[in-house]
């Protein structure tokens, strides 16, 4: 398997040219907007939750899939995402991404569970095609820059889901009154936006759709299923922390405001951690380090969040789970490009590690909730995601060495950037 078995457009001579050097900054741009769709969907519910549930009387069980549903969508699309990339192409299925959650955010606009929860599986779907679509787009597009760019892919999804964590409670008023307003202004102009600015990427296709040749043997590897882990453990936590911050730092005494404000800046501080991955990656002869910090730092702001006093342990726990979540997922995804040795083979470990992966951070979000609505309460959660943290301490340990997937097991002489 070689990176010819995808014949590029442009050769890298023209990436000289004015012209085509454009056309990559036009790229980069697009992928900016992009990403700002691609975690505003989730945080926005995530925030107004409460009002949601009281205003459309959700019950339990409701409340838990509505957060659940996004990471199963996630999971689902992803390992759809190797098969709709040989069929559609990079760029056309990204478009078509645009398009479909730009529908699920204005069906979302309907004042009722059923286009509440109808929208979503729209918008996640569409996320979740896009998201396992990306990485191979940038190992391709952007190849020796890709832990920078990634890194910025990763910001970018951070400032998403921090933006509308921190919006949406004051756009929604006083008690959350005017929630579906607030949801239809964070989501459908830039959706709008990030259609517009694709459709110039659709002239400038580097492949052609069809052509993707994927390497069956990567569910046979274990450096392949070890970045399949390290993503899914840390997605389990990060998904339980996006899902059910805010409503922990109600049931501990704050407000609603607040418990959103909490989900903002544990967001925001994620870029820091986002940063220090190039950072520490182009420092380090391979990545086992970053994931030690990464376990140390989350199972940290866990227990800050459970057993630290209010609110210090909240804002404790914001500064501790945005420094780890943030390098972590964008170790996980910046796994992904380091261990793949072409587009393809990035393609291929993109819906392993994002589709597997993803059905594991499902049981953040699902199991966490079943134990915070339940007598077992927060200290049982807590117990549970801190045994997922030293999975993914194991996990990151493996991921982080510095080898290529279908590779034989000794280690490449140098580091990989």
């Amino acid at each position: 398997m070689t990176s010819q078995s995808r014949t590029p457009a442009l050769s890298p001579a023209a990436l000289d040219e004015p012209a085509s050097r454009g056309r990559l900054w036009w790229l980069l741009a697009a992928l900016v907007v992009v990403s700002l769709n691609l975690r505003a969907p989730i945080s926005a519910v995530s925030a107004l939750l409460t009002p949601i549930a009281s205003e459309l009387g959700l019950s339990g069980l409701s409340r838990t899939g509505l957060t659940v549903l996004p990471t199963v969508c996630l999971a689902l699309f992803a390992f759809a995402g190797p098969a709709l990339v040989r069929r559609m192409g990079e760029e056309r299925l990204v478009a078509t991404g645009l398009v479909v959650l730009l529908v699920g955010n204005l069906v979302r606009t309907v004042r009722s569970e059923a286009g509440l929860f109808l929208g979503t599986l729209l918008a996640v779907a569409a996320i979740g095609a896009i998201n396992g679509t990306i990485p191979g787009l940038i190992k391709r597009r952007f190849s020796s820059r890709l832990a920078p760019v990634m890194t910025l892919y990763t910001i970018v999804l951070t400032l998403g889901a921090a933006g509308a964590s921190a919006l949406a409670p004051r756009l929604s008023g006083g008690g959350g009154t005017h929630w579906l307003a607030s949801l239809a202004w964070i989501t459908v102009p830039v959706a709008v936006v990030a259609c517009v600015a694709w459709l110039p990427v659709l002239r400038q296709r580097t492949v052609a759709a069809g052509r993707a040749r994927i390497p069956a043997a990567l569910w046979r590897d274990g450096l392949a299923w070890q970045v399949t882990a390290f993503f899914g453990f840390m997605g389990l936590s990060f998904y339980f922390v996006l899902g059910w911050l805010p409503t922990i730092c109600h049931q501990r005494g704050m407000t609603l405001a607040e418990g959103g404000l909490v989900q903002a800046v544990t967001s925001l501080i994620q870029v820091a951690g986002s940063l220090a991955v190039p950072v520490l990656i182009r420092r380090l002869p391979d990545q086992r380090g970053i994931a030690v910090v990464v376990a140390v730092l989350n199972a940290g702001g866990l227990i800050a969040l459970v057993l630290a006093p209010v609110s210090a342990g909240a804002w404790i726990a914001a500064v501790l789970l945005g420094l780890s979540q943030g390098a972590g997922f964008a170790l996980g995804l910046t796994f992904i490009g380091l261990r793949a040795k072409d587009a393809d083979t990035a393609v291929g470990l993109s819906g392993m590690a994002q589709g597997v992966g993803y059905l594991i951070a499902i049981l953040g979000p699902l199991i966490g909730g079943m134990l915070i609505t339940a007598s077992a309460g927060l200290p049982a959660a807590l117990v549970l995601l801190l045994v997922v943290t030293v999975g993914e301490l194991i996990a990151g340990l493996g991921a982080g060495r510095n080898r290529h997937v279908l590779e034989p097991a000794e280690p490449r002489s140098g580091a990989t950037r």
